[in-house]
Formats: C-alpha cells, structure tokens, sequence
C-alpha cells in the first residue's frame, strides 16, 4: 500500500509540474529563436480563431453601452457600427505565427521566466499564464491539453 501512495503522489506531482515544464521549453524557443519549436508549442490555428472573436467581441461592445449619457442614441448606433465594421476588417486581416509571437515577446523586458508573474491550473486541461504584472498590460497565455502535450491555443493581448 505504501508503495501505491508513492505511486500516486509521484503521478500526481509530474502531472502538476508538466505545464511548468512546457512554459519553459516556450521560454528556451523565445530566447533561441526556434521557430520550429515554437510551431510544436503554439496552435497557431486555434490562436488565430480565439484572436479574432476578441477582436470582433470588443469591436461590439466598447463603444458605448444602452444607457450611456455621454453619447446620444443616435451617435451611439453609429460609433458601434462603425467599431463593428473595422473590427471585422481587423479579425480577416491579423493573424498571429511565430514571427509576430517571437517580436510581441522580445518587446518585454527579459525572458518569459522573468516575466511570469502568474501560472496555475484553470481547469484540469487549462492552465493560464500571466506574462507582465496586473494594470501594466500583461499578455495572459492559455495552454491547453492536447492528445497528451501541453500547446497554446489562445493569447489575449
């Protein structure tokens, strides 16, 4: 029974610190430029759709609730409108590969280990990392479980 409780322990702590392991073969592809590497640990595709139901989702709604006294209804229809449109034109022009991943993290100051200020489980196949510290705009990265390895499938900016 002794041995069946190591067992278990030993499986539980390599399963908590196998995203940790992940975050640092993302820091070693960044600090090494390895774009193929960084393909391995980023599902672009995934990143691509996340990024753009972001960009459509704050293109409908930071213009300007129901309610707003700062805009009258009529300017109000017409600002969100227009956000809607160049949101649209936004999401089918941007997309995220690793040439735009490797600037957007040599811009911070130091390495991805530096910068992590935040990584824990938000699901028992999610986990978040905070790249940058609250209210200085941090980059929130979200790996998921997949077939077994830990990827990126969303990065919210």
């Amino acid at each position: 029974m002794k041995y069946f409780g190591g067992l278990i322990f030993l499986a539980v702590m390599t399963y908590l610190g196998w995203p940790y392991y992940h975050v640092y073969q993302l820091n070693e592809a960044v600090a090494g430029n390895d774009k193929a590497a960084l393909k391995e640990l980023v599902d672009f595709g995934e990143v691509n759709d996340v990024y753009k139901k972001d960009l459509e989702w704050k293109a409908k709604n930071t213009v300007g609730a129901p309610g707003n006294s700062l805009l009258p209804e009529a300017m109000r229809e017409k600002a969100q409108e227009a956000a809607a449109f160049l949101g649209n034109l936004t999401a089918d022009t941007v997309e995220i590969d690793a040439s735009d991943m490797f600037e957007r993290f040599h811009k911070m100051e130091g390495s991805v280990w530096k910068n992590l200020t935040f990584a824990f489980f938000e699901s028992p196949t999610r986990f978040t990392i905070r790249l940058g510290k609250l209210g200085r705009n941090p980059v929130h990265i979200q790996m998921t479980l997949q077939d077994w390895y830990w990827r990126v499938t969303a990065v919210y900016l």
